[in-house]
């Protein structure tokens, strides 16, 4: 643990920092205990470099302002808790499975609400005025993406950060400050010990919300369902729907034997601009695997209705693969629509930002060990794919 750390993450110089950033005169009482544990873990297990511990304190500091300025608007506009949120489609499925292309091939559309990367980096109103200027709120999230590209500048390949853009909403996740998104940023074994014996339901109402709060901003339409999408859902079924319980379910999936190591590299790739460590590989895949188990059980006691889509059939046909999303979530499908989706499909082909290499042998697993690993997940790919 640096001294530097201790100094720039103590968590009362961050609350008090956030407030003088803000001019929000309140103490966030719920952001201190997972702060102090956060904070704890960043100090003592994440192996921050200088910029890292720089990254996280920005990181850190927008998600205490942003608390706070929600936090002000919802008590001056308690009108906002009567937004309605109905029958989200939300993209789920292990990491590198292609979630990710279902959620921006549904994005162009143009009939559901999405989450451009600002809104999900820096989802409150500056001055609680709806029709403020978002600029502000845009160039911090610019300084991200260029953080993130100096820094990593691999990355793109695997995830390609862009301020306009779709984005999955791990970012507003963040801002509950109970939630495993963290562990894209670095190694934090303190905070997820701890986060085991917290309800996960926490950060999906936190997500809840943050999307009122985007539609009373005029951000988002009433009249159109919103399109969600994070690799972490998958076994969280029974919070998620708890507090989404008209949700649409729609899974992709990929052999384990690509989406693993794969999944593994990107980690390495999000890590580099705060820490010097490598991901564990083994707690990443024991952790997929437990996490894939869970939602097969979540599937049977909870009689969950999911589409599933194949890796093989989103690459090889994407048109069949947009109309069996509409048909499970009762859209009808314009011409229009279909029209602009694949026009996005044609114009954003696979490796467009380059190639992201990954090998099993780089981690120290071979074929049969993950197979034995996730043998129950690949007989059902086996079927799936029948």
């Amino acid at each position: 643990m640096t001294q530097i750390a201790r100094q720039e993450l103590s968590v009362s110089s961050l609350m008090s920092s956030s407030r003088e950033i803000t001019g929000i005169d309140r103490i966030d009482a719920d952001a201190i205990e997972p702060l102090e544990v956060l904070c704890a873990s960043l100090q003592e297990d994440a192996r921050l470099h200088d910029v890292g511990v720089a990254n996280w304190k920005t990181m850190l500091l927008r998600i205490l302002s942003n608390r706070l300025r929600m936090q002000r608007d919802f008590a001056a506009h308690p009108e906002i808790a009567d937004e309605r949120i109905e029958a989200p489609v939300i993209c789920i499925g292990m990491p590198r499975t292609g979630s990710t292309k279902i959620q921006k091939l549904l994005a162009n559309s143009g009939d559901f609400n999405w989450l451009p990367l600002w809104q999900a980096y820096n989802p409150s109103s500056r001055t609680g005025i709806p029709g403020e200027s978002l600029e502000p709120r845009i160039e911090d999230t610019d300084a991200f993406v260029r953080c993130m590209n100096r820094y990593s500048p691999e990355l793109r390949s695997g995830h390609d950060f862009s301020t306009h853009e779709p984005e999955e909403e791990s970012c507003i996740l963040e801002h509950s400050l109970r939630t495993p998104c963290f562990l894209g940023w670095g190694l934090i074994t303190g905070y997820l010990k701890w986060l085991s014996t917290q309800s996960m339901t926490t950060q999906f109402e936190y997500l809840r919300d943050t999307l009122k709060y985007l539609q009373w901003q005029g951000l988002a339409s009433r009249s159109r369902r919103w399109l969600l999408k994070s690799p972490l859902y998958y076994g969280m079924e029974p919070s998620l729907l708890e507090v989404f319980p008209d949700a649409c379910l729609v899974m992709s999936h990929r052999h384990p034997k690509v989406s693993v190591p794969s999944s593994i590299k990107l980690l390495e790739k999000f890590f580099m601009p705060y820490s010097d460590a490598r991901p564990d590989a083994d707690r990443a895949v024991l952790g997929s695997a437990s996490s894939i188990r869970r939602h097969f059980r979540n599937r049977e006691r909870m009689g969950l209705d999911v589409l599933d889509i194949p890796y093989s059939e989103l690459v090889r046909a994407p048109q069949a693969v947009i109309e069996k999303v509409y048909r499970f979530c009762g859209i009808p499908l314009s011409d229009g629509s279909r029209a602009r989706m694949l026009e996005w499909n044609d114009n954003n082909p696979k490796d467009m930002h380059g190639r992201h290499a990954y090998s099993l042998v780089e981690y120290g697993y071979s074929e049969e060990r993950l197979q034995a690993v996730f043998a129950d997940y690949i007989d059902f790919l086996d079927t799936l794919e029948k």
